[in-house]
Order: structure tokens, then sequence, then C-alpha cells
């Protein structure tokens, strides 16, 4: 801590402040921190949005017109190691405007052009384009004087190592997902392999995915960070006319809504008169929307859309169910269960199946991908109310490891800044 400073200074990087579950654990985690007398800063490296509140005494510092970061938040992911109905990918066609469009234009076509323009222009631009998103960030943090530095997501956790390299200023960066299924391009996933180690602290919020960081980030330096569990005061719960099965999260292929709405599918006729309820918005909506008219259940499916606060609209719901490709800690499950709810969950990552429990005591855990075993744990759990009691207490119980004043001081022990 600087001299004639009486207060810990933390800075969180993240891309932006709009949907997602990194974003709103930073949020959460941000707003809990300055109660405890931090003196928090959050920096914005992409898009300058925010669709959480952020408490009037966090200092928000956005990257300028020709700063922001084009790419530095996880939507360079162009796939998992598991294909989808539904083909979306989260990678973009960068190359097909601007300088590097020009410059491709300019190139004589052919096989010439394109070794060119793959293996000479696209990793010079990325190279130059990294160098200045770093010494933006660099200045930023030198200018805040940081006493330590938490970063999110793969993509700006690169690039703040990067920045703090010769610093003084402890470094602790956060992965959110499973390392195993979550693949990058390759520029990104060789210089995570190569920068990582050269953080202080790289956590994340499943113990399964620090087994997989082993691989390039040696033991010693690994740490779970638990998500902070955040409800509000008091919940008002939202008046359903009919029993409800409840999902949360974005509309994107790792969530695997399509496998989803098939197991409604098949699990609906079983359960008439119950409901499923998408929350959550993304660019998956109008696919997912047209799967369900053709599988024949749109009349039993509400959509919400993205949510600021979903907790009355949980807290109403039956059970939560969660399909995803790959996954850290969902919070929106966690949430889920905080309210009592149990889950059902796919085994693809480690995290949902460590809050169900290997012993199903908060969830039933199914195949990832399997449309009929989902569709039956479905029908098992809205059919059997002694079940969902016991697992509702499982589900309380494991919540409150979670809660936010125990998960914070991990944080705060793990950023020196206690």
């Amino acid at each position: 801590m600087s001299a004639g400073r009486d207060r810990k200074r933390l800075a969180f990087v993240i891309a932006h402040l709009g949907p997602g579950g990194a974003q709103r654990v930073a949020v959460n985690a941000a707003n809990t921190l300055v109660d405890r007398g931090i003196d928090l800063h959050v920096i914005l490296v992409g898009e300058n949005k925010n669709v959480y509140r952020l408490d009037p005494r966090i200092t928000l510092h956005a990257a300028g017109a020709g700063s922001a970061v084009d790419d530095a938040s996880d939507a360079d992911t162009i796939e998992t190691k598991r294909k989808s109905n539904l083909d979306t990918r989260g990678g973009k066609d960068r190359g097909s405007g601007g300088v590097i469009g020009l410059a491709r234009e300019l190139l004589p076509h052919g096989t010439f052009r394109g070794a060119i323009s793959r293996y000479v222009l696209t990793p010079a631009f990325f190279a130059a384009g990294l160098a200045k998103r770093t010494f933006w960030l660099r200045r930023k943090i030198k200018s805040i004087e940081a006493d330590a530095v938490l970063s999110f997501l793969t993509q700006t956790n690169i690039l703040t190592v990067l920045a703090t390299r010769g610093l003084n200023t402890r470094t602790v960066i956060s992965e959110r997902n499973d390392p195993r299924l979550q693949r990058h391009r390759r520029r990104v996933e060789l210089l995570r392999k190569f920068l990582y180690r050269h953080a202080d602290i790289v956590t994340a919020n499943s113990r399964g995915a620090l087994t997989a960081l082993e691989a390039f980030v040696p033991r010693d330096k690994l740490a779970f960070l638990p998500n902070p569990l955040a409800l509000p005061a008091s919940i008002e719960v939202a008046s359903l006319e009919a029993p409800t099965i409840i999902t949360v999260g974005r509309l994107v292929e790792q969530k695997g809504l399509d496998v989803l709405i098939a197991a409604w599918a098949s699990a609906a006729p079983r359960l008439p008169g119950w409901r499923l309820a998408i929350v959550g918005d993304g660019p998956l909506r109008g696919e997912l929307e047209a799967l369900a008219q053709t599988l024949g259940v749109a009349n039993s499916i509400d959509w919400y859309g993205h949510l600021t606060d979903p907790f009355p609209l949980v807290c109403a719901a039956k059970f939560f169910v969660l399909t995803s490709r790959f996954e850290g800690t969902p919070n929106a499950l966690l949430e889920a269960m905080a309210c009592g709810l149990p889950g059902v969950v796919s085994d693809a990552s480690p995290g949902p199946c460590e809050l169900a429990g290997e012993d199903e005591s908060a969830g039933l855990i199914v195949p990832v991908e399997d449309v009929s075993a989902t569709a039956d744990a479905i029908v098992k759990l809205a059919s059997k109310e002694p079940l969902r009691k016991r697992l509702s207490a499982g589900a309380l119980d494991r919540a409150s490891e979670y809660e936010a004043d125990r998960a914070l001081s991990v944080w705060l022990k793990l950023l020196r800044c206690e």
C-alpha cells in the first residue's frame, strides 16, 4: 500500500459489464468489497456497457475511442470439443473489413494471397493491437496505483499479465469456465499457456478446472476462488399460474438450450400443466424458438429475455435445469440453489457436478447432451415432491458455502487486501 493511503486499492479488469456470469460475479464482489473499506476501481477494456448496478463509490474506467479492446472478451472462443445441433461459433471474422480487409484486397488473388493474409497480416495486426491495448491498460493500472489487480476471463487475463509485468502490483487472474472444453483461437491458447504462469496467482471457480490448469501453471500458483453469492435483502416471489421448471443463461451454444428444449418435448406430455421458463437472451433465440415450434412445445415455454433481477421468478419455480456443454461454476445454478431449488445438471464440466454433489444430494446429474436422460430426470423431479424437498434442503446447505462474506474472505486473502 502506497504511503499516505489508509485503504487498500484494488482494480478489477474485465472486458465489459454487459450480460454474463463473470460480469455478475465482478459486480457483486465489487459492491460488497466497497462496504469492507476497499478502494475499488473497475477497468473496462472492451465495450463501455453496464447492465448491473455498480455502487457509486466504485471508480469506473473505460477505454476511450480507439483504445477499446475489440476482441478482449471471450467472444473469441471458437468451439467446444462437442458439437451441437445448432452450429454457432463465438469467434468473429475480424478480417472482413478495416485495415486488414483493405490490405487483403491489395494482395494478388489466389493461394499466395491467402497464405500472406493468414500467416503474416493477421498475426501482425493482432500483435500490434495487443501491444496497443497492453500499454493502455498498463498506464491505467499505474495511474490508479493499485495494490492488487484481479482480472476476469481468458483474453483479459492475458492482457493483464502482460500489462502488469515489472509493476509492484499483485496480479491475480481468474478462469471462469472449463479449460478442458472451452476452446479459443490458437494464438490465444498459446498465449495462455505461456503467460498464465507469470501471474502471482491463477484462480478458477471450480476445483476441476484447477486440475486442468495444472497442465501449464505451477501447482503452487493455483487457488480456488469461490463465486460470492449475493442475494437481495428481500425477495418478492413472482406469482406463477402453473408449476414451472426454470433455466437462466445466455442463449448461446455453450448453454445447450437445444438439448433442454428437445428434452422438454419428451417430458412435457408426461407433465400436463407444467411449464418451462427460459430467462436470458442471446444470438440463438430465434433458432431456439423455431426449434420449440418444430417440436410442438412452443405453447408450454415462456421466454422472459434478460432480467436484471431474476430472483422473484427463480424463487417461484420448482427446480432448475442446466444442460450446458461446459461451465465453470454457474452463478444462475448457485443462485437458484440459494433460493432452495434443486437442479438437473449435465456432467460436462466439474463445476455443476460439484454443486449438485457426487452423491446427488442437491440435484440430479445427467450425461451431457443426453436428451432422453435429461427428460427422465425432469419427469422424476417434477413427479416426486418428497425428492424435491430432500434435494432442496441439500441445495440450501451447499449454497451456504458460497455466502458472500465467506467467499470474499478467500478473495481478499489471495489478493493480500485483508
